[in-house]
């Protein structure tokens, strides 16, 4: 039996496949190439380059630094705190110019009765005198009446007993206590305190019982002193300012406490003063700007009133003799004087204006 014979491949689908993958690989490239189209522009365009405005700036002036500003309102200050003519009272210190004079009024206080004043006889018709006295008031009433006519309960009511006591206590427990009768008529006391600036000569003419209890202030004229008399300041410059306080029964913490509330009350106080863009030339002293700081460090203020209790001038005015002793200060006799140069009242002002902002720790002082 003979042998088929064995059949060749065709090349020819190999070829056709190949064409193809070829054919697609130039699809492919072809997509991938950018395509840019140039055109020519006929004619040419120019392209001009933008006129710029020309704008001068003029120069801006610069703020007046803060410092500076301190620096003004601190010299201004000073320059008018003093004055050339100042009269003291009991109430507040003030700044006199070394060359200044002090006018001190002499002010006698008694406690007694009307008839007790007009029988002195070294009192004239025309010697002022200010009297203070309670006046009493009696007025039939019944607690129905004070409660319609009563907004708040609890204001205190004082009635007079049958026997001539008082019984002082707030409406609302009148009305609320047991079994009472709101139509029952009451004596109801009311008290006023009263002022009143006369003379001897006015108060004899009064309708004022002579058995009336009053405080009385009698004005026994003035004392005037110089500044330089009294200190005797050859050697300081003209500039120089003192601190002047009347002593009274109220300065209980001595020389430190009459100038640390001296300045503290000045300071804050403060000056109105021309060409000074606000209203008050002042600055806050702290209460307790005295006190040490947490890191034992003397205080700023502390060791300024240091100094100035140990430099004092406490002047007698009743004697007319000075003294040093800032441990000896008698109410209504004596008269403190407290030197300060204008360049300490500066840095004062400046200090605490600019501590405003500032860490306590800054205050330190070694």
């Amino acid at each position: 039996m003979a042998k088929s014979a064995r059949s060749v491949p065709s090349l020819v689908p190999a070829i056709l496949a190949l064409m193809v993958l070829l054919g697609l690989a130039y699809l492919l490239f072809a997509d991938l190439q950018p395509s840019r189209t140039e055109h020519t522009v006929s004619p040419p365009i120019e392209i001009e380059d933008p006129e710029i405005e020309e704008v001068t700036i003029e120069p801006v002036a610069p703020t007046e630094d803060q410092q500076a500003i301190i620096e003004k309102e601190a010299e201004q200050f000073v320059d008018h705190l003093g004055s050339k003519a100042v009269t003291l009272n009991d109430k507040q210190g003030e700044f006199v110019r070394k060359d200044g004079t002090i006018v001190i009024p002499k002010i006698e206080k008694r406690e007694t009765t009307l008839g007790q004043l007009l029988a002195d006889k070294s009192l004239s018709a025309d010697t002022p005198v200010t009297i203070k006295y309670t006046e009493t008031e009696k007025q039939q009433t019944t607690l129905q009446a004070l409660d319609d006519s009563t907004e708040d309960k609890n204001t205190f009511v004082t009635i007079e007993q049958a026997d001539g006591s008082r019984q002082q206590r707030p409406l609302i427990d009148l009305l609320n206590a047991d079994n009472v009768d709101k139509s029952a008529p009451i004596t109801v006391i009311t008290e006023q305190d009263v002022q009143k600036k006369t003379t001897i000569g006015q108060l004899s003419q009064s309708d004022l019982p002579e058995d009336r209890l009053l405080e009385a202030e009698i004005d026994k004229g003035s004392i005037e002193l110089s500044v330089n008399d009294i200190v005797k300041s050859g050697g300081l410059e003209d500039s120089a300012l003192f601190y002047l306080h009347r002593v009274t029964e109220a300065d209980r913490q001595g020389l430190w406490g009459i100038i640390q509330s001296g300045l503290i009350q000045r300071f804050r106080q403060g000056l109105a003063l021309e060409g000074i863009n606000k209203d008050l030339v002042r600055v806050t002293i702290p209460a307790d700007a005295d006190e040490p700081l947490p890191t034992g460090l003397s205080s700023f203020l502390g060791k300024v009133l240091n100094n100035k209790v140990e430099s004092s001038y406490i002047y007698n005015y009743t004697t007319s003799t000075m003294g040093h002793n800032p441990d000896l200060i008698y109410p209504g006799q004596q008269l403190i004087l407290i030197h300060f140069s204008s360049k300490e009242l500066k840095d004062i002002y400046q200090f605490f204006a600019d501590q405003r902002n500032e860490q306590a720790q800054t205050f330190a002082i070694h």
